[in-house]
């Protein structure tokens, strides 16, 4: 893959003001990823070189790509560099102050929001799930649980069993939503994925959703996915968020 030379983008890198300094660099990267300047698969110049460029000082441009990585734009590979990873309209189009600046107030907003999209779509997706997307599901939860001791993994195992879910509910615009909901989703999940007890919680409320699903029990998908949101709030809240 190609490096990005600082040459080629120099007109888009220039300072920046100080206030909000990693919120600033990281609407500048994506601005750049969005208008092309910035393409898939090609590997950002280096921390040091880039912060210089920026005129930030490094650990703000870790917390930006930090940021981005959450959304899924960005790819960290330690020790190999960081490279553009998606274009995905949910990624391009997150607000980044959210992950970046993480608070109660936002917390309690995003549970809210997922209680009332996702427990919609997993009544939908009772109605209409292939045996296939039940398979991957099943899958899922096989995986879940060996990832039990792992929290990184079983966070993105988390993430294709609800993504499942918004597919087979099989509805455009709700799915949109619900997945821009879910990019925001993914910072939550950084934090209540690592919670004591959070995951093998989770894991447990994933069964009962797959049964409700395979069941194509439409009032038990919704009100299992509910409850699973509720666990999952209760949990933050006991930790002091």
């Amino acid at each position: 893959m190609d490096v990005l030379r600082l040459e080629q983008i120099g007109g888009g890198l220039g300072p920046i003001e100080r206030q909000q300094v990693a919120h600033q660099v990281a609407l500048r990267l994506l601005d750049l990823v969005k208008s092309g300047e910035l393409r898939v698969g090609e590997q950002l110049p280096p921390e040091r070189v880039l912060a210089g460029q920026l005129e930030v000082s490094r650990s703000s441009l870790r917390e930006a790509l930090r940021a981005l990585s959450l959304l899924g734009v960005v790819n960290i590979r330690h020790g190999g560099g960081v490279f553009v990873s998606s274009l995905s309209p949910e990624a391009l189009l997150a607000p980044l102050d959210f992950f970046i600046s993480l608070n109660t107030e936002n917390m309690e907003a995003l549970f809210e929001a997922r209680m009332l999209i996702e427990s919609a779509l997993a009544g939908m997706a009772a109605r209409a799930i292939t045996p296939q997307q039940l398979g991957r599901l099943e899958g899922c939860l096989r995986a879940s649980e060996r990832a039990m001791g792992d929290a990184a993994q079983f966070i993105r195992i988390d993430v294709d069993f609800h993504h499942t879910i918004f597919e087979a509910a099989d509805n455009v615009i709700l799915v949109k939503i619900a997945r821009g909901l879910h990019s925001l989703g993914r910072a939550s999940r950084e934090i209540t994925g690592r919670l004591p007890g959070v995951p093998k919680r989770s894991y447990a409320d994933h069964r009962k959703i797959f049964a409700a699903l395979q069941a194509r029990d439409e009032s038990a998908a919704r009100a299992a996915m509910e409850k699973h949101l509720v666990n999952v709030r209760r949990a933050y809240r006991a930790r002091g968020g």
